[in-house]
């Protein structure tokens, strides 16, 4: 395990001095045995997010966030006090501000200083500041922005918009970083922070998908899947900014679906019988109807009410069904749900949706669930009587009535999750 150190150095396995506490320790161990397994789609032998536990005992600001997602996690199932979880949180975020507060010092006496002799703690620090996602989906109030700047900051920093890090963990927080940074910029309706030629965007499955760690497995999304989603965010971006260039943008969106379509030959809608696929195949076909939902409903505008739209989101419905509760892609499976569950029209799917949320919130207990869920209930009443009043398709400024309603709450949303 020696190799995996972030730190360059030798590591000390259960060294009494990496813990402040025995109640430290134990939230270490709580977060090896039962946190980490929930974080990736697939669970295995060389999942990162386990691997990572290890280096942590040699560098304290991974170290404190792993307890922190430990104890928040063990908050939210009776484990522990909301005192001991502000209290660790904040120990986190104050050693993460002096950590960046030093790195502002030394940039601006020494501009190489980052990407010379302390890389390695950059790397460290950039994964701490990653992970803080985990511990937001935890909580009911927690914000993902500030930490998704501050990493998209850091990854420019260490070069790794250009070239990714041979390090397995630190690849790990590279892709995690791209696919969380690519779905929250398609919760808020903008552009994902990451520049466009960021080289996670570019399709190379073989290269992410098949190699350790995988970003498929990770994720739930193949890689190429996930450039399609970028590509998305960004045309969706591009057609609201610039109406006066509907027709050049829908020529791109048409040749991007003609694209996903051939991408995903393989995947019909039609539903698996029981034991006919694996789990993670299931999910996989969840972000890609999501990505043609996404495509139908802000590239090309399509109203929910649609045949289109109805039809996809039907087709998500399914096959989410078919990911029973605790199954474990499952836990990768909130953004593409949230997503279509907005779209949910008939009384029968939107007891489908409440139903499924409530199972899910009652096992993985991410408080972040709650808020996505109050958002779309939002929406649904508020929609529906814009719909009933006839005002709902009026257009303004490209944009239906109901569409620009739902777009200024993404964008004044703070909830996250992923």
């Amino acid at each position: 395990m020696t190799e995996l150190s972030l730190l360059g150095q030798p590591l000390a396995l259960f060294a009494g001095a990496c813990f402040e506490s025995a109640e430290d320790r134990s939230a270490w161990e709580y977060y090896v045995r039962m946190v980490s397994s929930n974080v990736p789609a697939l669970d295995g032998p060389d999942n990162p997010y386990r691997q990572l536990s290890i280096p942590a005992l040699s560098s304290p600001i991974i170290l404190e966030t792993i307890v922190c997602i430990s104890t928040e996690h063990m908050l939210n199932f009776g484990l522990a006090s909301i005192d001991l979880a502000a209290k660790r949180q904040q120990r986190m975020l104050r050693t993460l501000g002096q950590k960046l507060l030093s790195i502002n010092d030394e940039a601006e006496n020494d501009p190489g200083t980052i990407v010379a002799i302390k890389k390695p703690e950059r790397e460290a620090l950039l994964i701490a500041v990653v992970l803080q996602g985990i511990v937001v989906a935890q909580t009911a109030d927690g914000i993902l922005e500030p930490h998704v700047k501050c990493a998209s900051w850091l990854m420019e920093a260490l070069g790794y918009f250009d070239s990714i890090p041979q390090n397995p963990i630190a690849r790990m927080a590279v892709q995690r970083y791209g696919m969380v940074d690519v779905m929250l910029a398609i919760s808020r309706q903008r552009r994902p922070y990451a520049p466009q030629h960021f080289i996670l965007s570019r399709p190379d499955e073989h290269h992410w998908d098949t190699t350790e760690p995988s970003f498929h497995n990770m994720t739930g999304c193949p890689q190429p899947l996930m450039c399609f989603l970028v590509r998305i965010a960004h045309l969706a971006c591009d057609i609201t900014e610039n109406p006066h260039n509907r027709e050049r943008i829908l020529v791109e969106a048409f040749q991007l679906d003609t694209e996903l379509r051939q991408w995903g030959s393989q995947y019909t809608g039609i539903l698996p019988t029981k034991g006919e696929r694996s789990l993670l195949d299931i999910l996989t076909e969840c972000f890609y109807w999501t990505a043609h939902l996404l495509l139908s409903r802000r590239v090309f505008q399509d109203q929910t009410c649609s045949p289109r739209v109805q039809y996809l989101v039907h087709v998500c419905f399914g096959l989410m069904d078919h990911l029973s509760t605790g199954c474990g892609p499952d836990s990768s499976l909130p953004q593409p749900f949230y997503l279509a569950a907005r779209e949910a029209i008939s009384a029968e799917d939107r007891v489908w949706v409440r139903r499924k949320h409530e199972s899910m919130t009652a096992y993985y207990r991410e408080q972040q669930r709650n808020a996505a869920m109050e958002l779309i209930e939002q929406i649904w009443e508020t929609t529906d009587a814009l719909r009933e009043s006839e005002s709902g398709s009026a257009v303004e400024g490209g944009l239906s009535v109901v569409d620009g309603f739902v777009l200024a709450l993404d964008r004044g949303a703070n909830f996250f999750i992923f």
